[in-house]
C-alpha cells in the first residue's frame, strides 16, 4: 500500500486555511490563542497572519492587555470586503435573496413570492439575482452564487431533484441560470436547507460546539432533517441522507407529496397542525402557514384546542425523534425550522415523550432542544458558510 505524505507546500496551504477559518469563527482571537490552538510555531502563526493581511482576507482589530509583560494583544478580523456571495433561501411560499460575506455575516436584499410555477418563479429569481450581479460596486467582489433548497439536490449537477411542495423535479438549476445570464461566470452552489441550517448551528451555537454526533429536524411546511456523524454532515450516496420527514411511521396513512403514504411530515408539519386547527375552530389569522403557526402558538396559552393539537403534534414528533435516536445514538437533537418557535413547556413533552419510546442507553445523556437560529437566518447563514468554505479552498495557496 502506497502511503502518501502531505509536502511542505500542501501543509503550509493547510495552516493557511486552518489559520484564516480560526480567524473566521472566533472574530478577534490573538495570534497567541491561535498558537495555543493548533500548537503552531508562534513564528509560523505570525507570518501566516502577516501574509493574510497583505492579501486584504485578514485586518487587525483592537489592541488590548496581554497575560505578557510589555506586550500588547491584538484582535484579528476576517476581512468582510474580501469576497461576497450571493445568497438565496428559496421557501415553499416566499424566497429572499441577499449578500453574503466573508466574515460570516450576511444581509437579506429582496424577498419574492414562489410561484409554485417554476417558469414564473425563474424569471423573478433571475431578475433580482442578476441586479446584485451587475450591481457596479459589487462586480469584482461576488464570488459565488450560494442556494438552500426546500428539497433534494444534487450538488454535482447542480440540479434541484426534487422540491414536493412546489411540484418541482429534475430542474438543472445551474445550467437554467448559466444559460439565461451569459455573463455569470460564478461558480453555482445548491444545498438542502435542513443541512444549511445544521452548519450554521454547527458553527454558531457553542451549546453543541464539543458534539460530534447529532440530528437536525426541519419542521416547516414539510419536515427535512440533517444527519452530523462523527463531526460530519451525513450527504448520503445520492445526497438524500437526512430526510427524516419521509420516514414512514403509519404505513395506511395520508398520502404524501412524495407519493408515499404515512410519511412523518404528515403528522407535525406546520401546514398540517393549522388545518387540523381551522377545521375545529375556524380561521386563524395570518397571510400564510408560517404566521398561522406563530399565531396558534400563542394562541395556545389559552385556546384549548390549540394546545390540545400542539400536544398531539408533540406526540408524532416523539414517536419519529424516539426511531431516530435508536438508530443514530446521537448526542443530540435538535427541532429547527419553524420548530424554533416551540414554547419549552411543549418541547418538555417531547423530551417525555421520547424518554418512554426509545432505549434507555440511547437517551441517557441525549440533548433535546430547538435551534438557536429562525428558519431564514439559518439558511441564509448556511449559504454564506458553504459560499466562503469553498471559495477559500481555492483562494488559499
Amino acid at each position: 500500500m502506497e502511503i502518501k505524505t502531505m509536502n511542505s507546500e500542501s501543509m503550509g496551504r493547510s495552516n493557511r486555511l486552518t489559520i484564516l477559518n480560526l480567524i473566521r469563527k472566533y472574530p478577534g482571537i490573538s495570534r497567541r490563542e491561535i498558537v495555543d490552538m493548533t500548537g503552531l510555531n508562534p513564528s509560523t502563526v505570525t507570518n501566516i497572519v502577516f501574509d493574510l493581511i497583505e492579501r486584504k482576507f485578514v485586518q487587525e482589530g483592537e489592541k488590548g492587555f496581554s497575560d505578557k509583560p510589555g506586550k500588547r494583544r491584538v484582535s484579528l478580523l476576517p476581512s468582510k470586503e474580501a469576497a461576497t456571495a450571493i445568497i438565496a433561501k428559496i421557501g415553499i411560499e416566499n424566497t429572499q435573496i441577499g449578500l453574503g460575506y466573508l466574515d460570516n455575516f450576511f444581509e437579506s436584499v429582496y424577498e419574492i413570492k414562489t410561484s409554485s410555477n417554476f417558469d414564473e418563479f425563474f424569471d423573478d429569481f433571475g431578475e433580482k439575482m442578476h441586479t446584485l450581479y451587475k450591481k457596479e460596486s459589487l462586480r469584482s467582489k461576488i464570488m459565488s452564487l450560494a442556494i438552500s433548497v426546500p428539497g433534494i439536490v444534487n450538488r454535482n449537477t447542480i440540479s434541484m431533484e426534487i422540491v414536493p411542495h412546489l411540484g418541482w423535479s429534475k430542474i438543472e438549476m445551474g445550467k437554467r441560470i448559466k444559460e439565461r445570464f451569459r455573463d455569470i461566470d460564478i461558480p453555482i452552489y445548491l444545498e438542502n436547507e435542513a443541512k444549511l441550517s445544521l452548519m450554521a448551528e454547527m458553527y454558531f451555537n457553542e451549546e453543541i460546539d464539543d458534539f460530534k454526533d447529532g440530528i437536525y429536524v426541519y419542521v416547516s411546511q414539510g419536515v427535512g432533517g440533517a444527519l452530523l456523524i462523527n463531526g460530519q454532515i451525513f450527504l448520503g450516496a445520492s445526497f438524500t441522507a437526512g430526510e427524516v420527514g419521509h420516514m414512514s411511521i403509519y404505513a395506511d396513512g395520508p398520502k404524501c407529496h412524495c407519493g408515499n403514504s404515512g410519511c412523518w411530515e404528515e403528522y407535525i408539519s406546520i401546514d398540517t397542525i393549522v388545518k387540523k386547527y381551522e377545521e375545529i375552530n375556524g380561521k386563524i389569522e395570518g397571510t400564510n402557514f408560517k404566521e398561522k403557526f406563530e399565531k396558534m402558538i400563542s394562541k395556545s396559552e389559552k385556546d384549548k384546542v390549540a394546545q390540545d393539537i400542539l400536544n398531539e403534534m408533540m406526540h408524532y414528533l416523539g414517536v419519529g425523534v424516539a426511531n431516530l435516536v435508536n438508530i443514530i445514538n446521537p448526542q443530540f437533537v435538535m427541532i429547527g425550522g419553524m420548530g424554533e418557535k416551540i414554547p419549552n413547556a411543549y418541547i418538555q413533552t417531547l423530551k417525555a415523550e421520547v424518554k418512554e419510546r426509545a432505549l434507555e442507553s440511547a437517551t441517557k445523556d441525549l440533548l433535546i432542544m430547538t435551534s438557536s437560529m429562525d428558519m431564514i437566518q439559518s439558511a441564509l447563514e448556511g449559504c454564506t458558510l458553504m459560499a466562503m468554505d469553498e471559495f477559500l479552498k481555492e483562494a488559499i495557496s
